[in-house]
């Protein structure tokens, strides 16, 4: 009820609402298995305290699913029974999109140790795919938000420390250098995450990790990466490991439809894994007594779904990230997957949980990923949203190189038109699977020019052809302003250049001058 409370009694006439108030969103944000909600809300529709409808949620597909409503009277019986009731600081205090999450089960002394780190240090929170570090750092947050200023933001494999920022900070101003950052930073006391630290490229882990260090020595700053592996490049950074949940803890999350000891060998069966105890289903049999929650969600929880549903799951874990769940390739079945707890959102952005999502990538064959990829890129070609384009230039470039290639050499003197990061991380993730192909080493020089990175452009000289060495070498000279080197090159640049090229160069050289 108190959950529901927080939205007006107006979303109960609207059309269109939050995915936080359809079953699947209630049990993600009371930290429950969906099953543990069947018996409470049945009784508090059955008492007049919460209503069900059908509408439409955002983000949620196109079909129509049941969605729950507090009403004046259990607004009124809540009051009364909220007196002396002290809630979690609001989602709100932590500027970002972090995970929806209300309450988690148990964790005291792993928030406590982690509190205890970050009087003086740094932190990155490490463990497994769904043992529940995301919302064990929420919770820290929450339990911070009096002291720091809280800023969250979601890394993917086209994060780079410019979209790090930006999400910290939204539309606010800031340096974009990240010496002057770290320093405008310092001047509050500020607790900064980045989750899914392990998501980012390896194109982008130099410029984020060069954006970590400079934080990490900030006496009046704090960082909590979060990440499958641990991370030993950070020496100021320690790591803390997450592990299981405890016994207790995993049985509330199951609810009390089940007898407490048929929760406890559930929980105990799946290694008192949080994510797993969600996935689990009151029809399914009770595991085997195992710990391989791979081994579960490979012949359980997948089992349980039709073929169709199965390859919509592998059309999904291969995108990149999350992407627009009412354009996405699984937008009719949104609502199914979501309901198996099998989705992952940032607002209205979905895809796999990392578990799943892992286990099944795991599963394919180099020709399935290759016809996945190819379905992917002819589906999101025709889309006209925002980072559709990404998203089919990421397909394209996994499925016909040759094709990504050709289409990115016709488009190089409007790179402007796309999310540099995003190409960036492609082309460089293209190069290793193609053989370091020459045309895509070009490719990456000439958006790095572009991004100016002169470093990115300087580690792949050696691998140039004569004449685009050249072109490189006098763009790496303007980029530094070595304008002594750049007139010695000018002569043989103006050479090789097309006439366009040759006018575009003396235009910008004058300019300089200027």
């Amino acid at each position: 009820m108190a959950w529901l409370d927080r939205y007006p009694e107006s979303t109960a006439n609207a059309w269109d609402v939050t995915r936080e108030i359809s079953l699947p969103g209630i049990a993600e944000g009371l930290g429950v298995v969906r099953s543990a909600l069947n018996l409470p809300i049945g009784s508090l529709e059955q008492s007049g305290l919460l209503t069900k409808r059908m509408a439409h949620v955002i983000g949620g597909g196109t079909r129509r699913r049941h969605v729950y409503h507090i009403t004046s009277e259990g607004r009124l019986r809540l009051n009364e029974a909220a007196q002396g009731y002290e809630k979690s600081p609001p989602r709100s205090e932590i500027i970002g999109q972090p995970p929806i999450v209300e309450t988690i089960f148990g964790r005291a002394d792993e928030r406590q140790k982690c509190l205890e780190l970050l009087d003086n240090n740094s932190l990155i929170v490490t463990g497994m795919a769904g043992i529940g570090k995301s919302a064990l750092v929420v919770s820290l947050c929450q339990m911070l938000a009096k002291e720091y200023t809280i800023r969250w933001a979601n890394a993917h494999s086209f994060s780079d420390y410019h979209s790090i920022v930006k999400s910290w900070f939204n539309d606010e101003t800031v340096p974009r250098d990240i010496k002057a950052f770290s320093e405008v930073v310092s001047h509050n006391k500020t607790l900064l995450v980045i989750d899914d630290f392990n998501q980012l490229s390896e194109r982008h882990k130099s410029g984020v990790g060069t954006l970590v260090k400079a934080l990490s020595h900030q006496p009046e700053t704090r960082l909590i990466l979060i990440s499958r592996e641990s991370v030993s490049t950070y020496h100021n950074l320690v790591n803390f490991k997450l592990e299981a949940l405890d016994l207790a803890s995993c049985c509330q999350m199951l609810g009390n439809d089940m007898e407490l000891s048929a929760r406890e060998e559930v929980a105990t069966s799946l290694g008192n894994h949080p994510l797993a105890l969600k996935l689990y289903q009151p029809e399914y049999s009770i595991p085997e007594s195992s710990n391989d929650v791979i081994e579960f969600v490979e012949n359980v929880v997948l089992n349980t779904l039709s073929t169709a549903q199965k390859e919509q799951l592998t059309h999904l874990s291969l995108e990149a990230g999350l992407v627009d769940a009412d354009h996405s390739i699984i937008a009719d079945t949104v609502n199914f997957l979501d309901e198996q707890n099998l989705l992952l959102w940032g607002g209205n952005l979905v895809q796999l949980q990392h578990l799943i999502r892992n286990v099944v990538r795991n599963k394919l064959t180099a020709e399935q990923r290759q016809t996945g990829h190819a379905l992917l890129a002819h589906h999101w070609q025709s889309k006209i949203i925002e980072s559709a384009t990404e998203n089919y230039l990421y397909h394209l470039a996994n499925s016909n190189p040759s094709g990504f290639i050709d289409y990115m050499a016709s488009q190089l003197d409007s790179l402007d038109q796309f999310d540099s990061a995003a190409i960036a991380a492609i082309v460089n993730s293209s190069i290793g699977q193609n053989n370091h192909a020459a045309e895509l080493i070009y490719l990456e020089c000439k958006i790095a020019a572009h991004r100016f990175e002169p470093d990115i452009i300087r580690s792949n000289l050696d691998r140039l052809d004569a004449e685009n060495l050249l072109e490189m070498k006098f763009t790496l000279a303007q980029i530094e302003g070595r304008v002594e080197d750049c007139d010695a090159m000018l002569g043989d640049m103006l050479q090789i250049s097309s006439p366009l090229e040759r006018a575009r160069t003396l235009i910008m050289l004058a300019s300089q001058c200027l």
